[in-house]
């Protein structure tokens, strides 16, 4: 009698914390509520790391106009005043000086600059993509995961219900003396099992639904209305052509053009530059020792000048074996990053098959669960010849063999989303608009 009371307390307890877990997810029916491509859409378009990226891009192609200056004449105008000497007189001079230099040929010293920039822009417009790409990713997989608990605790409230139902048999014919105590008891911890699953389900639900909202700005967790298995239609085919626009494999190519220009521009400096350069002075006083000039306060210049590197202790060498090692580093980088998304695409297109394979043999097998629980059921009704026990746990494969249906397809959808991202076409998939 003792033990009957205990388990009626037990089985109260755990119906009280199982119906706050439903009230708990009625208030969560009043949150906002986000599909795949919104929640996408939404974190894209606030994120501050996406704006901090176009900043950055925005700071570099400046500096490629700085580059691109080297091409222009370039002026300078000052005042200057001191004493000047010619032999053993002195005297202070005071004169306004304007000056201008025109590079008219420098073995491609400012192309090479220029290119580098542009290298580096090149390498940040990627950047910028790759972290709308990380996001994007983010925000998919805590779709993902949201739609995942939500459906496991639909299918364990389910699977509560049904048990309760048999419950009730069981305690009608045990109250008739039909089925011994231990059925009922049975029946009973079944039950409450099924209700701390569903609990674990809901917690698990509420933790992705607060990720979720963090990456959208949200205050409280967000629920997903929609199936994001669309996913499920970006493949895990490639060519190597196609590879070259993901973000990654773009980095790593800009830091190769960018190296490259860098051991162009060291060896352009070990070689003359030839430019023009004019220059104006006016004298506001001369020294007085100096009356060559007469009367005219104003000078004119001209010069052809070539101006090359002659030794400065090895410093241009070194910098050109630097920068060809840099090279050598950059074309290993890029086959790595060639290397790293083949890999995940291939391991992914592998799991992919397996699931689809694993997804149909459950298909069966909860069909065959269900014919095993009607005969069970039958048997231990009306023939008294199945222990309850099978029959408990027939009902529970079913429910089994629908999570883990749940399961694979949730899984299937975070491939087919790793397999996008691995080949940058998360951008297309969602219709993002990037503003660089």
């Amino acid at each position: 009698m003792k033990m009957f009371k205990t388990i009626q307390c037990l089985c109260a307890a755990s119906t009280v914390a199982f119906f706050s877990s439903s009230s708990m997810a009625q208030s969560y029916a009043l949150q906002k509520t986000t599909t795949l491509s919104d929640a996408v859409k939404t974190a894209v378009d606030w994120h501050p790391r996406i704006k901090q990226s176009q900043a950055q891009l925005l700071r570099q192609q400046f500096s490629i106009d700085v580059a691109e200056a080297g091409y222009y004449p370039q002026i300078s105008g000052g005042l200057q005043g001191g004493y000047e000497g010619n032999g053993g007189e002195t005297g202070f001079s005071q004169s306004v000086v304007l000056s201008a230099s025109q590079m008219l040929y420098d073995f491609g010293k400012v192309d090479q600059e220029v290119a580098s920039q542009q290298a580096v822009s090149q390498q940040y417009a990627a950047e910028l993509l790759m972290v709308i790409d990380e996001i994007s990713e983010k925000v998919a997989s805590s779709v993902i995961q949201v739609w995942r608990y939500q459906s496991l605790e639909q299918t364990a409230k389910e699977q509560v219900v049904s048990l309760e139902k048999i419950m009730d048999l069981v305690e009608v014919r045990y109250q008739k003396g039909a089925a011994t105590k231990s059925d009922w008891a049975q029946s009973q911890a079944r039950v409450q099992s099924s209700k701390a699953l569903t609990l674990q389900y809901t917690t698990q639900k509420q933790i992705w639904q607060s990720r979720l909202a963090s990456l959208l700005g949200e205050v409280s967790g967000v629920v997903v209305s929609e199936d994001p298995s669309s996913i499920n239609t970006a493949t895990c085919d490639y060519t190597i052509e196609s590879l070259n626009a993901v973000p990654r494999l773009a980095i790593a190519l800009a830091k190769q053009r960018q190296a490259i220009a860098i051991a162009k521009q060291s060896d352009a400096k070990l070689k003359p530059t030839i430019s023009l350069d004019p220059s104006v002075t006016h004298y506001i006083q001369r020294p007085e020792w100096d009356t060559s000039a007469g009367d005219e306060k104003t000078d004119y210049a001209i010069y052809l000048n070539v101006n090359m590197p002659l030794y400065q202790g090895g410093a241009m060498q070194a910098e050109k074996s630097a920068a060809l090692a840099a090279e050598q580093s950059a074309d290993a980088a890029v086959s790595d990053a060639r290397l790293s998304i083949i890999e995940i695409l291939l391991e992914a297109s592998a799991q992919k098959e397996t699931l689809l394979h694993h997804r149909s043999v459950l298909e069966a097998r909860e069909e065959y669960s269900r014919q095993t629980r009607d005969l069970y059921q039958q048997q231990y009704l009306e023939l008294g010849s199945r222990p309850l026990l099978d029959l408990l746990n027939a009902e529970q494969d079913i429910y089994q063999a629908q999570m883990d249906q749940i399961n694979i397809e949730n899984d299937m959808s975070s491939l087919g989303l790793s397999c996008a991202n691995a080949k940058g076409e998360l951008r297309e998939l969602f219709e993002l608009v990037v503003s660089e």
